[in-house]
């Protein structure tokens, strides 16, 4: 048996122009979906 991750989701409101910068640095083979959890990850792991 798999066992599910359980996932949060929400709306996030960022300005146009940083959003724009982000999303221009993430590859078009990756999802900006993985690439803003990726980010989340690490940043979360500075903090331990």
């Amino acid at each position: 048996m798999v066992k599910e991750e359980k996932t949060k989701k929400f709306l996030v409101e960022v300005p146009e122009e940083t959003w724009e910068k982000w999303k221009n640095t993430v590859p078009r083979s990756i999802s900006l979906n993985k690439a803003l959890i990726e980010l989340l990850k690490k940043e979360g792991e500075k903090k331990k």
